[in-house]
């Protein structure tokens, strides 16, 4: 390995118990004359013993759990089974023996902020985590978070020398200088490394998330995780896929991010990678299948099983390129763009819907019918796209004028969310259903819908709503419940699981296991 990259690493030792008082008593001190806000370097921040699940106590461990950009790590050590990565979205905790992500540790766990800046081995097999001031301890096994005012920065350097010929995969290139290049092409450096074994040794990257490097083959195997960008403007979840995508900002693309739930796979599709992928600017996804529609920044994307890319723009059609949803269903996808709406059945795009110049805002299809929201009111499309009838729909009450942020299905129901409130159809027998009263909300305020049999969810800038139709109520749920972010773009549910896309990650929260506390 002669000419490799030396990256070096530390260790912790602790200081004598009397000094340690002292330096304990010094942080304290200085951190009670602070005024409120973002705590100095110098500063103990205490963190409680409890089990992770929730900082606050009113749910049951794991009901919320929430993943936002993990690639960028300071910091990589490796235990005998677990592998602790300090990143800018949590402490990161690898099983070695399952090959699989074990625990994401973040602010809504306990810790004061995101950001991990260091981890270190303890003798007890956990880790421990340094970062702007607090200290704590990690126990994978018991999954006990708890802070350690005496543990001590690591005073000690030693040398890992990584090898200047690794091979990454056809995904990634790994260059002799110590940087690696991924699916967006730009490379990145090597920010720690550590050893595993006399194998192999793990090294954590600024871009790239983690992985493991094995002497022997010299081949590296990265193991990517998170979103690609923290802002999920869409999601859509079929066949034990979750697929989110967002507009990304001044720094980095927002691309789409692909999970497997099954067993935790992470994977990126960017543009620079997808020829095909007309923008990592996404708006709105949709899954057919294996078939993955994407509406995005230039026009419609899609996918096809084979991993052959079909693109739609303006020269093809398509009323405007700023493309707002997509849905699949009754013999095509329809496309909502902010001046107006077509279908694409097969390879051929038809204009077929007269809405030309008004801004579509959600869209959802079933076998026999589309619904719209637009900013001229509800809509239907009955019928295949060929020979359908296209509607307009009234509320009694006018309730269904001027401007329909989202709308949902479920079975036979139909429902709308505007500055009005909430209200539902039945459209098999022509009825306007009961909704307890929510809202009124602000234009915009409502971002997505969510409907089924045991509950309701409505996606807004301030929070999520929550109907448990058995009973009538509605719930709000904020970050100090566990969101992520208030701002919630998007909602997906899937069975007693809801997931919510927000503009600071995503969050999971599975409603089953207890109502919320008081």
């Amino acid at each position: 390995m002669a000419g490799g990259i030396i990256i070096r690493t530390e260790k912790r030792q602790r200081m004598a118990l009397a000094l340690v008082l002292i330096i304990g008593a010094i942080c304290v001190n200085g951190s009670s004359r602070q005024t409120p806000g973002y705590p100095k370097e110098s500063a103990f921040v205490p963190i409680p013993d409890f089990q992770i699940g929730t900082g606050n106590r009113r749910y049951l461990p794991q009901e919320w759990e929430s993943v936002t950009v993990t690639r960028y790590a300071r910091s990589i050590i490796s235990g005998s089974r677990y592998v602790g990565i300090g990143t800018t979205g949590g402490l990161l905790v690898y099983d070695r023996m399952r090959q699989r992500w074990h625990t994401l540790l973040t602010k809504a766990d306990g810790l004061p902020y995101n950001s991990v800046d260091r981890v270190e081995l303890e003798s007890s097999g956990g880790f421990a985590l340094f970062s702007r001031g607090w200290t704590a301890l990690f126990e994978p096994a018991t999954q006990r978070l708890q802070s350690d005012p005496f543990l001590q920065p690591m005073v000690r350097g030693v040398e890992v020398r990584l090898p200047s010929n690794l091979y990454a995969g056809p995904e990634y290139q790994y260059f002799s200088d110590g940087r690696i290049a991924g699916p967006d092409g730009w490379a990145v450096p090597v920010m720690d490394a550590g050893r595993d074994d006399d194998t192999g040794f793990w090294l954590a990257t600024w871009g790239l998330g983690s992985g493991r490097a094995d002497l022997y083959s010299l081949r590296l195997k990265m193991e990517p995780h998170g979103l690609w960008h923290s802002d999920v403007r869409a999601l859509t979840l079929s066949g034990g896929m979750l697929m989110a995508g967002g507009f990304g900002d001044a720094w980095a693309s927002g691309g789409i991010t692909e999970l497997r739930l099954r067993d935790q796979k992470w994977t990126y599709v960017l543009a620079s990678d997808s020829p095909g992928l007309l923008s990592d600017r996404v708006a709105a996804l949709a899954l057919d299948g294996e078939v993955l529609w994407v509406a995005a920044e230039g026009g419609v994307s899609r996918r096809s099983g084979n991993g052959r890319w079909r693109t739609w723009t303006q020269t093809d059609g398509l009323p405007d390129g700023r493309t707002t949803a997509i849905a699949v269903g009754s013999g095509a996808a329809w496309i909502g763009t902010l001046e107006g709406a077509v279908a694409v059945a097969g390879d051929s795009l038809t204009s077929v819907l007269p809405l030309r110049g008004r801004i579509v805002r959600d869209i959802v299809a079933g076998a026999e019918a589309v619904w719209w929201a637009t900013d001229a009111g509800a809509h239907v499309y009955r019928g295949n796209w060929n020979e359908g009838q296209f509607l307009r729909i009234d509320h009694p009450d006018g309730r269904l004028d001027g401007q329909i942020d989202a709308v949902g299905t479920y079975r036979n129901e139909v429902w709308w969310a505007s500055a009005s409130g909430i209200v539902a159809y039945d459209s098999r027998d022509g009825e306007w259903l009961e909704v307890p009263v929510v809202g009124p909300f602000s234009p915009g305020q409502v971002t997505d819908l969510a409907v089924g049999g045991e509950n309701v969810w409505v996606a807004s800038t301030t929070g999520v709503w929550r109907l448990i139709r058995e009973s009538g109520e509605w719930f709000h749920y904020d970050e100090p419940d566990g969101l992520i972010d208030r701002r919630v773009w998007s909602v997906a549910a899937d069975n007693n699981v809801v997931w919510f896309g927000t503009a600071g990650g995503l969050t999971r929260f599975d409603w089953s296991q207890r109502k919320k506390m008081p």
